[in-house]
């Protein structure tokens, strides 16, 4: 079969970017012939399968798309851009956001928080997307962003869920690993270095903690010079890293405290994948990676929920941490980790899935 991947582009490396990676790698794996691209060719080819895994760039190359394709085409959808101009859906407050898409609040919101887009936002024809795309059928990685989908309008049998696609799990890489070897929690956050990924409150967190620890920071962002500026002398940072997925053998747990409605969190997927646990906040689409007490830890309020505001604080964070940092309780977790990343990652069940809808 003759493939093509559309919103992909190789300057970047995200999560949308590893997905189309390790998908196109299965498929070619598979006797499939996959060609990628950023925005969709000027000529399109006759592609027996067409996957976007981006809005194309005007409603004009989305409806090209769907002329030429017809039936052949896809989404997947990586995060909210659909619904939300900011994407990350939550609001100026940094509340998390859960309302369907509607012209003036939404734009207020968008050019409160970035003003340096106001002139994208304002004439982004939002809803012409959202007409456009309830005819295509989509992918996406969580009931979650099923739930926000169906809300906006898309027929529910039109949305999909299929986790993304991940590498089989690291058996024999957990089974050697050493728990807490010296006494000392070791936390690996992965991530960009931008306020939403919550790294900024997972170092005051850190600042809290009860348990001898060490924060090892793998990532780079628009935040990193002041992080590394205010961090206490214990956190390591590490900037960006090449296969940085080989940290996870010398992590304890990951630290993965989103504070927007993550659509799924990547992160979270890859610890599971190496017998890592997780400590995650309760937002968007984590809870379906995440089984509190089981493969990871939700930080709670004071009341024990765990999808609130209250629950998503330093202090919140810090004990969620103390309270996992056994190590009998993160052996248990990573066997169940392992047993979590088996069901839902399985690559020849996600292809089938893929190509036969």
């Amino acid at each position: 079969m003759k493939i093509l991947f559309t919103g992909v582009y190789p300057h970047l490396h995200g999560g949308l970017e590893c997905f189309a990676e390790r998908t196109a790698a299965a498929l070619e794996k598979a006797g499939h012939a996959v060609n990628i691209a950023g925005d969709p060719p000027r000529e399109l080819d006759d592609s027996d399968f067409v996957l976007m895994q981006k809005i194309p760039p005007t409603v004009a190359d989305l409806r090209r798309l769907k002329a030429h394709y017809g039936d052949r085409l896809r989404f997947y959808a990586h995060d909210h851009e659909l619904y939300c101009l900011r994407r990350h859906y939550y609001d100026p407050l940094r509340r998390l956001c859960d309302r369907t898409y509607s012209f003036l609040p939404c734009r207020v919101c968008a050019a409160v928080t970035r003003p340096q887009w106001i002139a994208r936002n304002l004439f982004r024809p939002i809803r012409a997307f959202i007409e456009e795309m309830r005819g295509v059928k989509t992918f996406v990685a969580a009931e979650y962003m099923k739930e926000n989908l169906v809300k906006n309008g898309f027929p529910p049998d039109g949305v999909k869920i299929l986790h993304p696609l991940f590498m089989k799990p690291f058996r024999e890489e957990a089974a050697a690993h050493s728990w807490m070897p010296d006494g000392r929690l070791r936390i690996l956050f992965m991530g960009q270095l931008i306020a939403g990924k919550g790294v900024g409150m997972l170092i005051e967190a850190s600042g809290l903690m009860k348990t001898p620890h060490e924060l090892i920071v793998v990532g780079t962002g628009r935040d990193e010079a002041k992080l590394r500026r205010t961090a206490p002398p214990g956190v390591k940072f590490l900037g960006w890293q090449e296969n940085a997925h080989r940290f996870f053998r010398y992590a304890d747990v990951c630290a993965f405290p989103s504070l927007w409605n993550e659509p799924f969190g990547m992160v979270g997927a890859e610890a599971l994948a190496h017998g890592v646990s997780v400590v995650a906040f309760d937002v968007g689409g984590v809870r379906e990676l995440l089984h509190p007490g089981v493969t990871g830890l939700f930080p709670s309020a004071p009341d024990g929920r765990t999808r609130t505001a209250d629950a998503r604080t330093p202090a919140a964070l810090a004990k969620a941490l103390d309270d996992i940092a056994d190590p009998a309780k993160l052996a248990e977790m990573s066997a169940n980790a392992l047993d979590a990343a088996e069901r839902l990652f399985d690559p020849d069940r996600f292809i089938e899935e893929l190509l036969s809808w």
